[in-house]
């Protein structure tokens, strides 16, 4: 089925304006969460949150020069190691810098390198599906599924590197493709897609360490169903290239840390969670039932025609829902032809891989803290590919069948819109939980420092000290230098306020006057403010 190339280009056009519209809206109006603002500070400011604890020393002062002075390579590889990351998205980190200095650090534009990369994913997919699908319909509806995917909407407005990772997943998967698996490695010998292949995946790696997983699940489809012996020679050697610096990363660069750091995280997860008890959602026990509903919401968020069912029906209709669909999906990729099977393979091999390794990595840390869909979203557009696909293929059985394919299009369309709406109003949405945040408190911060600090004053932080998770990294600090950081990220190196940090006040940011008069800038209500 075709239709015109006028309409197909209008259509899609159409396509991608709404997806960008629906990634931009209201993209800067609520403040960066604290998830969010530890990239930031990391990408443009070089430092971690609760870095700089020798910098502002309770009996010490400081100016932002000192802030944005350069602290050279070491400081810049501890921070990133020290980041909340664990110095695994240093490719965002670079775009978050270059972003900053191209477009400023206001909350949109940080935000913008997920929008950018969000946006090329959904490029790279048509890219795709051209080449793979025999009718433009079909590639117009992967472009529609995608534009309204909830996990892309929402994690495009965040400044984090999910997007980022996605992006350079679905460049390598897609380049590993025309590689190895369309026409059956015709184009292995192409030079140009195997340095393609080289890039997007070191890009991936440097994006977040679990995308090794891509690479492990592309090899896998080779050791299943690849015997030519030049392609494997090819793909091994490119394979060398990818992980020469990633392995180097690890042993000179900040990733030398991650372990050490994870065991730390995981160490005070299970801790915290023995003393205060679940957190439902988030932190839990990985018991066998925590561990199945985290299963089935992982698998179901990866396909259009299952996603929140299990929150809808409750999580036995969804399982079965959910198998249903799995099953359809099997009889339907049993019956193409080997030609056309190979990239809904991949994609079942690129879905399934990351959730068990993710199950028992749950199941080893004793808790659910890292058992989330963003952590194996690089099977999203696999899911996509595979929900459009057995549309068609349902399209193509009985009258009554397609009758009821296209009601329940209409009715999930509608669920999964309604998913991120609350987004544009920051009420309670899927895949985050912060709720109700106003603009962001500390650029507004900077500005009333800039307007109404005097020559002779002398900027006083807060300092909370909050180690809700007693991470032994935050134990023994004297103070906490957070709220000082994320007002000095929007000050000029060039200013030359004076500022310290208060250890024994927790909320107020203050200007005391030479003549001992005490102006209050900001209050943070106990933390109300601090998102």
């Amino acid at each position: 089925m075709q239709i015109k190339k006028e309409l197909y280009f209008f259509v899609f056009l159409g396509l991608i304006l709404l997806a960008l519209f629906l990634r931009v809206y209201h993209l800067g109006q609520f403040s960066l969460f604290s998830d969010e603002r530890s990239s930031v500070l990391l990408g443009v400011a070089n430092t971690n949150q609760g870095g700089m604890g020798e910098l502002m020393r309770p009996d010490k002062t400081f100016t932002p020069a000192d802030f944005w002075a350069p602290r050279g390579i070491k400081s810049w590889l501890d921070a990133d190691a020290r980041g909340d990351v664990s110095g695994n998205s240093l490719v965002h980190d670079m775009m978050l810098k270059l972003f900053a200095w191209l477009f400023g650090k206001g909350d949109a534009a940080m935000r913008s390198v997920s929008v950018m990369f969000n946006m090329l994913t959904i490029w790279v997919m048509f890219r795709w599906a051209r080449q793979f699908t025999k009718s433009n319909i079909w590639t117009l509806a992967i472009v529609l599924f995608a534009a309204i995917e909830p996990f892309f909407v929402i994690y495009s407005q965040q400044a984090r590197n999910y997007a980022t990772s996605l992006f350079f997943t679905t460049a390598s998967n897609y380049l590993f493709w025309l590689l190895v698996i369309k026409r059956e490695g015709e184009l292995n010998g192409n030079k140009k897609y195997l340095l393609l292949w080289v890039i997007a995946s070191i890009g991936a790696l440097f994006s977040t360490y679990l995308t090794v997983l891509a690479l492990v699940g592309q090899f896998a489809y080779m050791a299943l169903f690849v015997r030519n012996k030049s392609i494997w020679l090819r793909m091994i050697t490119r394979l060398g290239l990818i992980l020469v610096p990633f392995i180097a990363w690890f042993i000179w660069g900040p990733a030398r840390y991650f372990m050490g750091f994870q065991a730390n995280a995981a160490e005070q997860l299970i801790t915290y969670i023995k003393k205060n008890g679940e957190i439902p959602g988030w932190l839990e026990f990985a018991t066998p039932s925590n561990l199945f509903k985290r299963t089935i919401s992982i698998l179901s968020d990866h396909f259009f025609w299952t996603n929140d069912l299990y929150v809808k029906h409750g999580f036995k209709i969804g399982t079965v829902l959910l198998v249903g669909f799995l099953f359809l999906v099997y009889q339907w990729v049993k019956s193409l032809d080997r030609a056309n099977r190979g990239v809904y393979v991949l994609g079942i091999i690129q879905i399934v891989l990351p959730v068990v390794f993710l199950f028992a990595a749950a199941v080893n840390a004793g808790t659910t803290s890292g058992f989330f869909l963003r952590y194996a979203c690089f099977g999203l557009p696999f899911g996509i590919f595979l929900s459009v696909g057995l549309f068609d293929y349902i399209l193509k059985q009985a009258i009554w069948y397609r009758i009821f394919a296209f009601v329940y299009l209409l009715a999930q369309t509608y669920q999964l819109v309604e998913l991120f709406v609350p987004l544009y109003t920051d009420q309670h949405q899927k895949y985050t939980f912060s709720v109700n945040r106003g603009p962001n408190p500390y650029p507004l911060i900077a500005s009333a420092i800039q307007a109404k600090y005097q020559k002779g004053d002398t900027v006083v932080y807060p300092s909370s000290k909050a180690n809700i998770l007693d991470s032994k990294y935050l134990r023994n600090l004297v103070i906490d230098p957070l709220d000082a950081q994320n007002v000095n990220l929007y000050l000029s190196e060039t200013d030359s306020f004076i500022q310290r940090v208060d250890p024994y006040m927790q909320d107020s940011v203050l200007i005391k006057k030479s003549n001992g008069q005490v102006i209050v800038i900001f209050d943070f209500k106990k933390g109300k403010y601090r998102y």
